[in-house]
């Protein structure tokens, strides 16, 4: 898709926009206010920075993807942002968050099920992929269920296939679900959330991120999920340690146009149609 300009905006968290051409994906809506105290049942979590937005970021989003229903994911005011005219793709505990919401757009999935959709010209493919939201049994359970998304977008001849991690560790039931996969952006949830509590961390550390890079071999990663919690334990630094061309620094708020970064790292994507 070397003739679409591509866009990423990081609102903080999990929270992101991508734009490809004329189609808008956003990810886990959680726009509480910095200093903002969450409580994940078994410890709380403090925002340490503020979630950077205007309102006018959700304006025609044509997908929405939600991982899972923890409340640094997903709040009441991120919740407002989604207008019913997005088409919604889910994990089924986040179920209560639309009781009294149209579920005409929504779609709760299951690890491997597989969707397709056409939006603005687009033709769209949504899996969703295996997580594991905890270093041992017992937390991974605790944690409960967790999708990431494995998204492949088709248009004019090409393809782009980007995949978001979701809450998961390096775990060989992940590993295998993605095996033999090629992405063109990778959107991995870093932090070493809980890297400091029984069963952590729940989300990749730089160490933990490894093997997914080397099966999935992206041209390009955007990573977040760092920093805006205290949760978040790991400083992205020792992502950036790796002095890997493919990993776009970038802090919250700020707009990352791709077309620059793969023209200035001679990287492309590739048609595959």
């Amino acid at each position: 898709m070397k003739n679409l300009n591509i866009d990423f905006k990081w609102i903080g968290a999990s929270t992101w926009i991508l734009k490809v051409g004329d189609l808008k994906i956003a990810c886990d809506p959680i726009l509480c206010d910095i200093n903002t105290i969450i409580d994940l049942k078994f410890f709380k979590t403090k925002r340490r920075t503020k979630p950077q937005f205007v309102n006018s970021d959700f304006d025609a989003i044509d997908v929405w993807l939600l991982t899972h229903n923890h409340s640094d994911h997903i709040d009441e005011l991120g919740m407002s942002k989604i207008s019913s005219s997005s088409k919604v793709y889910s994990h089924k505990n986040l179920k209560p968050w639309f009781a009294n919401r149209s579920l005409e757009n929504v779609s709760f999935m299951n690890w491997t099920d597989k969707i397709h959709t056409n939006s603005n010209g687009y033709e769209i493919e949504i899996e969703a992929i295996t997580c594991v939201h905890g270093s041992n049994y017992i937390s991974s359970i605790l944690c409960g269920g967790v999708n990431g998304y494995w998204i492949k977008i088709k248009k004019d001849g090409q393809s782009l296939e980007i995949y978001v991690t979701g809450d998961t560790i390096n775990h060989s039931k992940m590993k295998k679900h993605i095996k033999e996969r090629k992405a063109d952006i990778l959107i991995p949830n870093m932090g070493g959330g809980g890297l400091d509590k029984f069963g952590g961390p729940f989300s990749y550390t730089a160490d933990l991120l490894k093997d997914t890079v080397t099966i999935t071999r992206p041209s390009v990663i955007l990573p977040v999920h760092h920093t805006s919690f205290s949760l978040f334990k790991e400083p992205i630094e020792e992502l950036y340690k790796w002095n890997d061309d493919r990993i776009i620094e970038f802090g919250e708020g700020q707009t990352i146009n791709l077309q620059e970064h793969i023209f200035k790292n001679n990287i492309g994507f590739t048609s595959k149609i």
